[in-house]
């Protein structure tokens, strides 16, 4: 086992927080509760740092740095003290990183309007029915929205819009061909058809969070933006993640990863937060999803797409987090663009935005529904026929694939189901810790009925990561391949990462679960190949 694998194994049972060296001089991120905001400044400066500016979404998280430059040991001392005031929650350290939006895939052919494109989502006959997602708020998390555009700007609601790259109320973005991405999602989902046509859900109220524009990004930016106004917000669209290159596996650091699980859970007074992610561009690049850490998540949704012909776009990725899937992956969708223009988008970033929309009519349908209703009623009125690939049957009946989940978004079917939907029961979850070996007993999980989410934990050892794969099989006889082989990804090792699996939605989870690991690598030293596996969690009702 390299040296790697073995700090982490030992850290797995100690809560610290660690990413790669590439951190910001002194500059950190803590939780101090039960004083107010000067009697939090001073505890900072108590302890040799300054509480610089408190975080948008919450009352009692700030962004600190040390009050003079120490050596490394001595600030850890410090920050070791700061965690056992009573005070202080949590301090942990903030490191750089970068997000990448989804990048237009076509850059020619004939513009269309997100209602015709093929195969039909029925989006004109959702909005027949009488819907346009009034009463929805939907939020374009991205580069900033012109929201002076004359079809947005009685969308836009400054109430639940904010500018975190200038710390600003109005998220307009700089004038440059590079920064009309969030300007183009947000058509698509509400642009009002004064010029460049009606976006999905044309009667929501569109929120525009900034976040991409800066050189770099750390954990406190994003989660303070992903639980923006979430009490507000409906929807968070997002279209953007790790870089689409084969070889990047990364995933929201911890700060931005319970933002998201607080937001799914409690969001929305109590009925969660709906967080819908494009699968990625990287499929011809060899890559995955279930290495983008944004779409492998218990608590987002993610789609993919599909071309007019009805098979998965090239360029797609797919994985076992997959839910569903848009069409138009060949198609210049014609949107909103920066100055009132009108723009054409393409590729996976329309997907996100694109569902979002359709997802808002479901929600104008019903009010009532939890984000978990919304993914039930997804899984059940997809349309798997108007998709020309080989699927898979689970148990429970249900057709999945991992390139397009259970099928393409039917908004019409969505939008009847949802009037009438009874709402599902409290989430229920049963789980295993520390296994030891491929078989998983779950004979005595007699708490869930139907299967929504499997979610497995773990760590693999291993000098070429991309040669991996894994497989998990339910007591049914379901497979689903959680990690796909990346070619070009010769980095070492996975630490401590979250596979997830739709696939088994329905089923009963009682039994004999059987995971397999592989590697396409005949290794001459086998100790350098080691897989620890933390958690299996089956989430259900």
């Amino acid at each position: 086992m390299n040296n790697s694998c073995l700090i982490l194994f030992l850290a797995l049972f100690i809560p610290i927080f660690v990413c790669s060296e590439d951190s910001e001089d002194g500059i950190f991120l803590a939780r101090i509760t039960s004083v107010d905001e000067h009697d939090a400044r001073k505890i900072g400066r108590r302890h040799g740092f300054e509480a610089v500016r408190k975080l948008q979404s919450f009352s009692d998280v700030y962004i600190g740095r040390r009050l003079r430059r120490r050596k490394r040991g001595i600030e850890d001392e410090i920050l070791a003290e700061m965690i056992f005031s009573e005070q202080i929650q949590f301090i942990e350290k903030l490191y750089r990183f970068r997000r990448f939006k989804r990048a237009p895939m076509m850059n020619n052919g004939a513009l269309i309007h997100v209602w015709n494109l093929t195969p039909s989502m029925m989006i004109r006959e959702a909005w027949e029915a009488g819907y346009n997602a009034s009463r929805v708020t939907v939020a374009v998390v991205d580069d900033g929205v012109d929201v002076g555009h004359v079809d947005l700007r009685s969308a836009f609601s400054p109430r639940v819009s904010f500018d975190f790259v200038k710390f600003g109320s109005l998220p307009i973005p700089t004038i440059s061909k590079e920064t009309q991405h969030g300007t183009q999602c947000a058509g698509l989902v509400s642009m009002e058809g004064n010029q460049c046509g009606l976006g999905v859900g044309h009667g929501a109220t569109l929120g525009a969070i900034r976040l991409l524009g800066q050189d770099e990004l750390n954990d406190a930016l994003e989660g303070d933006a992903l639980a923006f106004e979430k009490d507000l917000i409906d929807i968070y669209s997002v279209s953007w993640g790790p870089k689409d290159d084969g070889l990047t596996a990364e995933k929201p650091a911890k700060f931005t990863q319970d933002a998201i699980k607080n937001g799914a859970v409690f969001g929305r007074n109590g009925k969660g937060n709906i967080f819908v992610w494009a699968s990625g561009n990287g499929g011809e690049n060899g890559d995955n999803c279930a290495l983008d850490g944004y779409v492998s998540n218990e608590y987002t949704i993610s789609f993919g797409v599909i071309s007019s012909s009805g098979v998965p776009s090239a360029y797609a990725e797919g994985c076992s987090a997959v839910l569903a899937a848009v069409s138009g992956g060949d198609s210049m969708i014609q949107t909103t663009g920066l100055e009132s223009t009108c723009s054409s988008i393409s590729g996976s970033s329309a997907s996100a935005a694109i569902a979002s929309g359709i997802i808002a009519l479901a929600l104008e349908a019903n009010p009532a529904l939890s984000q978990r209703d919304i993914q039930h009623l997804i899984v059940h009125s997809s349309n798997s026929s108007a998709v020309k690939i080989q699927f898979q049957t689970n148990s429970a009946g249900l057709k999945f694939h991992p390139s397009v989940g259970f099928g393409l978004l039917d908004a019409k079917t969505l939008v009847e189901k949802a009037a009438t939907w009874q709402l599902v029961d409290p989430q229920k979850t049963c789980s295993r810790i520390q296994l030891t070996s491929g078989s998983i007993d779950f004979s005595d999980c007699q708490e869930i009925s139907r299967i929504e989410r499997v979610i497995l934990t773990g760590s693999i050892c291993h000098p070429h990561r991309g040669k991996v794969r894994i497989l998990l099989e339910s007591p049914r006889g379901t497979e689903s391949e959680l990690l796909a082989v990346r070619p070009s990804d010769t980095s070492p090792d996975l630490l401590e990462w979250d596979f997830v699996s739709v696939h088994f939605w329905g089923e009963a989870p009682r039994g004999i679960w059987k995971l397999k690991v592989e590697s396409e690598e005949e290794l001459e030293r086998r100790e350098d190949f080691r897989v620890k596996m933390k958690e299996f969690k089956i989430t259900g009702i």
